[in-house]
């Protein structure tokens, strides 16, 4: 199928599945296209698990919606167009869900106050010993313009209030076992653009998100940071050694019930 109609099936596909799902015929009626184009751009995506196809309707997870947006950029769509397509809380979603399948555990706007005022993280990131501090921003540009870069300091501010008190707040968080945490601070954009760095913050593309947290502990260095050393309020099981034997004059329970396996 030629780039530019099967781009534009993907761009509306985007628009008209935002939580529903679609008639095939509707989808049909809503684009200038011939139905033979139609039904093999839709036959493709099918086969590649980009949509599901069910009695007619078509319907998009998160996962096919994020996937069918990179195949939209690649195909040369306009970003812009492709963005508006996405809605705000959903990309706070989809940027959870890459975060979860790298093997964080994701708090969702979290908020707490501290030094007078209330603070608010689009997504807390948590996998020892990093807490990556997320602001999601959905924007198609880089980090040139004024505003922009407003946003980067506002969220470095953030991030280094939240370290002074994240030992008060490691139950919330579900550190409490930890005995450092590194906290880094990150913008997570829509933009297709190459990665860039403002004070040392990283803004990175949705769609290099899995690829920088691959080479995320070798750049550590380049990037802001903030260590901070914590007193581990409870004790793993692992980190306690329970002798075989027992002081002498010391008498055994009797009866004592065999722990069950697990």
């Amino acid at each position: 199928m030629e780039a530019a109609p099967f781009r534009l099936v993907l761009i509306r596909l985007l628009a008209l599945t935002n939580n529903e799902s679609v008639d095939i015929e509707k989808l049909r009626g809503s684009m200038r296209i011939t139905s033979e184009g139609l039904d093999s751009a839709i036959n493709q995506l099918s086969k590649s698990d980009l949509i599901t196809v069910c009695n007619g309707l078509i319907s998009l997870n998160l996962e096919q919606r994020l996937r069918l947006t990179m195949k939209a950029v690649e195909a040369g769509a306009d970003f812009e167009s492709v963005s508006r397509s996405l809605g705000w809380l959903e990309f706070e979603e989809i940027s959870a869900k890459v975060l979860e399948e790298n093997r964080f555990r994701v708090l969702r706007r979290f908020r707490f106050n501290a030094e007078g005022r209330r603070w608010e993280i689009d997504l807390l990131a948590v996998r020892a010993p990093y807490l990556v501090c997320v602001e999601c921003k959905h924007w198609g540009r880089g980090m040139g313009n004024q505003t922009t870069r407003g946003i980067v300091e506002a969220h470095l501010e953030k991030t280094m209030v939240l370290s002074r008190f994240v030992e008060t707040l490691n139950g919330r968080i579900g550190i409490e076992s930890w005995t450092r945490a590194i906290l880094v601070p990150m913008v997570l954009t829509l933009s297709a653009t190459p990665r860039e760095i403002y004070r040392r913050v990283p803004s990175v593309s949705i769609f290099t998100l899995t690829r920088f947290i691959g080479e995320f502990d070798g750049q550590l260095e380049r990037l802001a940071n903030f260590r901070v050393e914590l007193s581990p309020s409870t004790l793993s099981l692992k980190q306690v050694k329970i002798s075989g034997k027992l002081p002498s004059g010391s008498k055994r329970t009797r009866n004592r019930k065999k722990p069950s396996p697990t």
